[in-house]
């Protein structure tokens, strides 16, 4: 039995993680389990039609797996670093249509989602804190135990599976 964690998001809160959850599919290698260099089982890609889906309702609920929470927890930090300069980068590209991120896709994704930032780019810096105050609440480090007591006990099953033994017959 997998353990799951139960979302119950307002509006806002939902777009912030359809947000972050685009830019980490944006990455490429982002759904690359290190382990076995085959993609997660269950990685955030099952997610975002999901959340999508629900982003017009009051209230999103996303049940995710301690992967998934643990992925999400490090989109969200990295959207939050792309939040924090996108003003600066709006400086700096002017009237010009250029991207002001790196991640394909993450500026007409976040115009989409947060239309008001087409008003007052600053308005990142505000989308920056709630998603600072989002990944506080997720249960990442009881999602990252749960990870560590699967590997812990695939590694002991491991360990007690008989071998074969070519010297017996």
């Amino acid at each position: 039995m997998t353990t799951r964690f139960a979302l119950h998001l307002p509006q806002h809160q939902a777009r912030l993680v359809a947000l972050a959850v685009a830019y980490h599919l944006s990455r490429p290698g982002s759904e690359i389990d290190p382990d076995t260099l085959g993609e997660y089982a269950h990685g955030l890609a099952e997610v975002l039609p999901l959340i999508d889906a629900q982003l017009d309702e009051v209230t999103a609920v996303v049940e995710l797996v301690p992967l998934q929470t643990v992925l999400l927890s490090t989109a969200l930090s990295s959207v939050i670093g792309e939040l924090k300069m996108y003003s600066v980068f709006d400086t700096m590209s002017g009237a010009s249509s250029r991207p002001r991120s790196t991640a394909h896709g993450f500026d007409d994704r976040l115009r989409t989602l947060f239309p008001e930032i087409a008003g007052d780019p600053a308005y990142a810096s505000q989308l920056a804190q709630d998603m600072i105050m989002l990944r506080r609440e997720l249960p990442s480090e009881r999602a990252l135990a749960l990870i560590q007591e699967q590997r812990q006990a695939a590694i002991e099953a491991k360990a007690r599976k008989k071998r074969w033994q070519f010297w017996r017959r």
